[in-house]
């Protein structure tokens, strides 16, 4: 089993505790990374924390309301608990290049109409010009 302590993180420079403010999982949820897993206020700033990895909320050792000093765990997560699946409306970051390139490839401009002349600034055609597009 592999854990991962998820610690109050220091907000500012300043800044030497936090206050939980509400657990937005529980115990025995299920989280993936960045997701958020609470809620913390300090006398500069309110924030979600985000989950630093996927799997299963195992522990929480911080109530809410209770006010806890920078880096001290706050929970705990088994990231073998639910390390497989992927985000919600991510996609898994095994996909294969060629459904990468597809994804991000951009559609191509519409064609002027002939006599139409079509303004280019001199950045885009020297960006064109570096990547081999005809502009």
């Amino acid at each position: 089993m592999s854990r991962v302590d998820v610690s109050m993180p220091q907000m500012g420079e300043s800044i030497a505790e936090g206050t939980i403010t509400k657990w937005l999982k529980a115990v025995g949820d299920s989280v993936q990374r960045d997701e958020p897993l609470l809620e913390i206020t300090t006398d500069k700033v309110d924030a979600e924390i985000p989950s630093p990895a996927a799997g299963t909320l195992v522990e929480i050792r911080g109530k809410e309301g209770e006010t806890v000093p920078v880096n001290q765990v706050v929970a705990v997560i088994d990231t073998e608990a639910g390390a497989g699946a992927p985000a919600p409306g991510t996609r898994a970051e095994a996909a294969p290049a060629e459904a990468k390139a597809k994804e991000t490839k951009p559609e191509p401009a519409p064609e002027p109409e002939e006599g139409e002349r079509r303004f280019v600034s001199p950045v885009v055609r020297n960006i064109a010009a570096e990547h081999g597009v005809d502009v």
